[in-house]
C-alpha cells in the first residue's frame, strides 16, 4: 500500500467507483489474518457498507481541485 489509510479517510477503489469513508480498519471477518477496511457510502438515501482489502483502495482525489488544475 503506497498510502497509510486511516479511519475517516475518503477513498475510492483503485478501479473506480463511489467515494467512500473508512469507518473501521482491522480484522473484519472470522478467520481474517490481516487488516482490511470497512467503508461506508450512500446510494441515494440508502447507507451501504462493505469490507475491502487495503491494497485495493486509494485516497479519493478532490474533484473540484482536479477541474481547477485542468482549467489552469
Amino acid at each position: 500500500m503506497d498510502e497509510q489509510l486511516k479511519v475517516g479517510d475518503v477513498v475510492q477503489l483503485k478501479s473506480g467507483g463511489p467515494r467512500m469513508t473508512i469507518d473501521h480498519i482491522g480484522k473484519c471477518g472470522l478467520g481474517s489474518t490481516h487488516d482490511q477496511a470497512r467503508c461506508v457510502w450512500f446510494e441515494g438515501t440508502k447507507r451501504m457498507e462493505h469490507v475491502f482489502e487495503l491494497a485495493s483502495l486509494m485516497l479519493a482525489t478532490n474533484q473540484i481541485s482536479q477541474v481547477a488544475l485542468r482549467r489552469g
